[in-house]
């Protein structure tokens, strides 16, 4: 190859490289031109649901973004991811998950239908959230060493609801320290098990907090223990699993946003910046607090070293508790 023919191959990709990251940025500097779809795993009125119709409320007010929530339940997640993967890698479509498609599943299957940290960017995290043990109104327990006890004298005859993988590896880590026979009952989300919990279909749950709440500030439901560190601000009175008497059960739901992998950088630092301002008002901090959650501010990177550890966490866990992925 002669030096012209080297040179002018040199100044071709190099302007092939200036071409592409201006274009890059350009699509930043225009972004978002139309309405951004967040899609929902879960059915409506979930806690993640609920949380994501409201901080893309208060984003929409402050940016003049418009977002159109769309849920997709079922599978495990599957559906709703199978959404973004089937989507451009534009920033134009986003999903609001965690715990149980970038963690759980990993554990619970051997092959699953996506990578979850091949196949999409984290953006930011949500919300991190404990989770709460509950009992069917009619079972009249008035403690979790209670709900155990009836557990323990009715083997194998108790139903416990589930609305997620992530709920899956919490009941089995809880029946595993106590040593208790029951059985899972699953559901597309959370609200479906709640209300099948207070009709007395199913007996008990462990369900993320911010999704029980509103039936237990109603009175409708007890909350018998947390799996948080230490006892909730918004539930001083509940007790956490090790001051009830139990096996010290430490769990906490979360949920963050996602594109799908390759979405320019450029896009994802925008997203980052409007959703990051939001998340660390005081605003969002009294509402996550209201529903006994709170917010922490992590990097791209550091959020793919978080997910790492949950999907490590979640084998760990399903393993002690002898369960075997299908």
């Amino acid at each position: 190859m002669t030096l012209l023919r080297r040179t002018a191959l040199a100044t071709g990709l190099a302007c092939g490289v200036f071409l592409a990251v201006g274009a890059a940025h350009a699509q930043a500097d225009k972004f978002p031109s139309k309405p951004i779809r967040l899609i929902v795993p879960y059915g409506t009125g979930s806690g993640t649901d609920n949380s994501a119709r409201y901080f893309t409320q208060k984003i929409a007010e402050k940016t003049g973004w418009t977002f159109l929530i769309e849920n997709k339940p079922g599978g495990n997640g599957f559906i709703g991811l199978g959404e973004v993967q089937r989507s451009p890698a534009d920033g134009y479509t986003m999903v609001y998950t965690g715990g149980t498609t970038h963690g759980v599943n990993s554990a619970l299957f051997k092959k699953l239908p996506y990578d979850p940290l091949k196949d999409f960017t984290p953006v930011t995290p949500g919300v991190f959230s404990p989770m709460v043990l509950l009992a069917k109104p009619d079972l009249n327990v008035k403690t979790a060493a209670e709900l155990v006890d009836v557990i323990r004298k009715n083997p194998g005859k108790m139903a416990g609801a589930t609305g997620s993988s992530f709920q899956i590896m919490a009941m089995e880590v809880f029946k595993h320290e106590n040593k208790l026979e029951t059985t899972n009952v699953p559901y597309k989300g959370s609200a479906q098990s709640m209300t099948d919990l207070l009709g007395g279909h199913v007996d008990f749950t462990l369900v993320d907090l911010a999704a029980g709440l509103p039936q237990i500030e109603a009175g409708r439901l007890k909350a018998l223990a947390v799996t948080s560190p230490a006892r909730v601000d918004v539930l001083p009175d509940v007790p956490t699993m090790a001051q009830a008497g139990l096996p010290d059960i430490r769990l906490a739901g979360w949920a963050a946003l996602f594109v799908k992998a390759g979405t320019p950088e450029p896009v994802v630092a925008t997203l980052q910046k409007a959703f990051n301002s939001y998340f660390q008002s005081p605003d969002y901090k009294a509402y996550v607090g209201r529903t006994g959650g709170y917010y922490t501010a992590m990097s791209t990177p550091e959020m793919m070293s978080f997910i790492t550890t949950e999907i490590e966490r979640s084998k760990a866990a399903l393993q002690r508790a002898g369960i075997q992925p299908e």
